[in-house]
């Protein structure tokens, strides 16, 4: 009974249904504003690398979220890289600071457009030839050429470029044809070390995202209410 006398009557199930509603209200929202955050920073990350570093690269972002939609108490979202272990890598050379460098001291051979492709390989990185597998594949021996102040290379001796990709090849006739001659063509230019690209940093990017959840989650309560008015 109120103070004035009037008595007072509470419906103890519509109340724990409008309780119920709430509480699902408020959970579905934070399963929308993780699914969404969580879709935005994957955006973000494909357009970075896309912009930075040639290639696909920029595809092997994925993205999940659980539940999908409806009310969660722990909703969650994750971002990983598809691929193994050279997709990471990859992925390693263009956003954190780092070296490479070769085995007990060793140069690093890195191949040049006239190395060409490993026979019956895609596009992929793992498709260019070593020194060695050029060497069998052609069936000759490349030249080391030492040359101050300047990165040192792995050359073919009297070759030939071929084709519309101008890869070079031995020039076995021994002959000057169709108005090319024999040459001395780099194959290898060969590194002490090879610093990381570091093109753009993945952390910050997180850090903003993680605070845009709280935002999303409240825009989405702000629009349910609204669509209840």
């Amino acid at each position: 009974m109120a103070n004035d006398g009037t008595d007072l009557t509470l419906d103890a199930a519509a109340l724990a249904r409008d309780g119920d509603r709430l509480v699902r209200r408020h959970l579905a929202a934070g399963t929308s504003a993780v699914a969404s955050t969580t879709r935005r920073l994957e955006q973000r990350l494909e357009a970075a690398t896309q912009s930075a570093v040639p290639g696909r690269l920029w595809r092997a972002w994925q993205s999940s979220t659980f539940p999908k939609s409806g009310p969660a108490r722990n909703p969650s979202g994750t971002i990983w890289i598809k691929g193994g272990a050279r997709t990471r890598a990859a992925i390693a050379f263009w956003t954190t600071p780092g070296t490479i460098r070769g085995r007990e001291g060793q140069y690093l051979a890195i191949p040049l457009p006239a190395a060409g492709s490993k026979p019956g390989t895609g596009r992929g990185r793992d498709a260019r030839p070593t020194p060695v597998e050029w060497e069998a594949l052609h069936n000759q021996e490349l030249t080391f050429v030492q040359r101050p102040g300047r990165a040192a290379l792995l050359v073919a001796e009297n070759a030939v470029l071929s084709g519309r990709k101008q890869i070079a090849k031995p020039n076995t006739q021994r002959r000057i044809d169709a108005g090319r001659g024999s040459a001395t063509i780099p194959i290898f230019v060969l590194l002490p070390v090879v610093q990381f690209r570091n093109a753009f940093a993945i952390g910050p990017m997180i850090t903003a995202s993680e605070g845009e959840i709280a935002r999303e989650f409240f825009a989405a309560i702000r629009g349910t209410a609204a669509g209840r008015g």
